[in-house]
């Protein structure tokens, strides 16, 4: 008999295991990020073919996270998060004994694509199993591990290759996730899926893997590469004749009214169509990418460009800001390192107290507050130059965690609600993927801006200056870009408000606070 919900130690186990799986798969994905030198100089190859080598394991990420939400329908959730754990722990003990830089690749790209298994599924387990009223103190914790993660990787892999060997990032990592396969062992099931039979579209999930891991690898290397624009033109073609075939079949199933009804009632999406398709003996529809819920669900639209324009305003500041103090300040890179990882500490621990914050405001309005604040932080940030003080930088960094962990996690609950427990994974995915595509966005804005305002050589007298030059528009764009986040959350803000006393006992987790949502 599966283990309720109610049970305080089934709660702790799923919040746990949730919670520590995001916080390897942080770490094993930024570890690699002071490595590059190391690989280089172990492979006799050049910095760029590393750098694709490190960076195999965000791409596997966006490309295998919604499919993984499809696989999730037909098998579970709680199934398909300890395979994705089996599978990292395998890939990432294997790495180390890669015999050439491309055998690395093949690794960061498997490594990557079983974190997905447990990324696409985390939240959507936590969704499931922790009542609505633990939600948003679920998730922040989960996040909270998750950039602790992030910044061990960034403060300790640097200590560990260069006293240990790189090698011991990934007999570690590998470790813990053998032990937490274990433990997920005692995971309660996941509900089973309430259809006649699921049918995987896999002509569908290979174009849209395709798609956009071409347009990432385009986009990144927009700046450098002459051939990068068609292969942004031909993801994108290739991703949009995906989206048209999934428009024409969630219309065609009935997806469409279900997204809508979903957000309006309280209605599981995709459930009336499932079960109808269930009682005439056909095949349930399975959309690759959820156009139902972005076009025609306007709570879930709000969060998933929340996650896109936030990511994409936020996620270049700690690049620019390690390479501004070593180019233009002349710090050494240790203490470089040190005002960078300020960031992500400060995101571990106030995403850890979301939850309780989140009993005296809305969550859309705890989201909003984050994006203002992390949007003055990044404009803080148009005024420095030469004689910045390392003290500033860490000062403005404070702020923009700050921001940062007020809305992620917030953000990542409401998404949820915004949908029924069917599709808890393929929400989870999805906003995975969008935070991915503004992550990649904002990257190649930094090699674009860069590579356009610094013509001077490393080691002239002008180049300090002419990096902080570049350095300030880029972040000026980022910040405009925090706008439309605001913009977004306080669209998703309004809709939650503007629902009627009718409504509220059905979504109350939308909008009020979790303290009143009944037990």
């Amino acid at each position: 008999m599966p283990v309720t919900t109610s049970q305080p130690a089934t709660t702790a186990l799923v919040v746990g295991c949730v919670s520590f799986a995001l916080f390897l798969t942080s770490f094993v994905g930024n570890a690699l990020t002071v490595a590059v030198p190391t690989f280089v100089a172990l492979y006799h190859c050049p910095p760029h073919v590393v750098t694709l080598a490190t960076s195999g394991y965000a791409t596997a990420l966006a490309c295998i996270l919604l499919p993984a939400s499809l696989w999730a329908k037909r098998v579970g959730n709680q199934h398909l998060f300890k395979l994705g754990l089996i599978s990292c722990t395998v890939t990432t003990l294997l790495i180390p004994f890669a015999p050439t830089v491309w055998f690395l690749l093949l690794g960061r790209l498997l490594q990557g694509a079983g974190a997905a298994l447990c990324l696409s599924t985390g939240m959507a387990l936590i969704s499931e199993h922790v009542k609505a009223s633990q939600r948003f103190g679920a998730i922040g914790l989960a996040v909270c591990l998750t950039y602790v993660g992030v910044s061990s990787a960034l403060s300790l892999s640097g200590l560990i290759i260069d006293h240990i060997g790189y090698e011991w990032l990934f007999y570690g990592s590998a470790v813990g996730f053998a032990l937490l396969s274990l433990a997920a062992r005692k995971l309660p099931p996941s509900t089973p899926p309430k259809v006649h039979e699921l049918r995987l579209p896999r002509t569908k999930i290979t174009l849209f893997a395709l798609g956009i891991g071409l347009f990432l690898l385009s986009l990144t290397t927009l700046a450098t590469q002459p051939l990068a624009p068609y292969g942004l033109i031909g993801a994108v073609l290739i991703i949009a004749f995906v989206a048209q075939r999934d428009c024409a079949l969630s219309a065609r199933h009935g997806l469409h009214a279900a997204a809508r009804s979903a957000e309006a009632d309280g209605v599981e999406p995709e459930a009336q169509g499932a079960e109808a398709n269930a009682q005439s003996g056909a095949r349930a529809p399975l959309p690759v990418i959820p156009v139902h819920f972005l076009g025609h669900n306007r709570a879930f639209l709000a969060c998933f460009l929340v996650s896109v324009s936030a990511y994409f305003s936020v996620m270049a500041e700690p690049v620019l800001l390690a390479l501004f103090s070593q180019f233009t300040l002349g710090l050494s890179a240790s203490v470089a390192g040190f005002i960078v990882v300020v960031q992500p500490i400060t995101i571990a621990v106030v995403s850890a107290l979301t939850g309780r914050l989140t009993r005296y405001l809305s969550g859309n309005a705890v989201v909003t507050l984050g994006l203002i604040i992390q949007t003055l932080a990044l404009s803080s940030f148009v005024v420095i130059d030469e004689s910045t003080t390392p003290l500033g930088l860490i000062v403005r960094q404070l702020l923009v965690g700050t921001g940062f962990a007020l809305f992620s996690a917030p953000n990542t609950t409401l998404l949820t609600f915004a949908v029924g427990k069917a599709n808890l994974a393929l929400a989870s995915s999805t906003q995975q993927v969008g935070r991915a595509l503004g992550q990649a966005a904002s990257l190649a804005l930094v090699s674009l801006i860069v590579s356009a305002v610094v013509t001077a050589a490393p080691d002239s007298a002008i180049y300090p200056t002419q990096f902080a030059e570049a350095t300030v528009i880029i972040l000026a764009l980022s910040a405009s870009c925090g706008l439309l986040g605001i913009a977004a959350s306080s669209w998703g803000w309004f809709l939650a408000r503007t629902k009627t006393e009718a409504d509220v006992p059905q979504n109350a987790a939308v909008e009020l606070r979790p303290a009143v949502v009944a037990e």
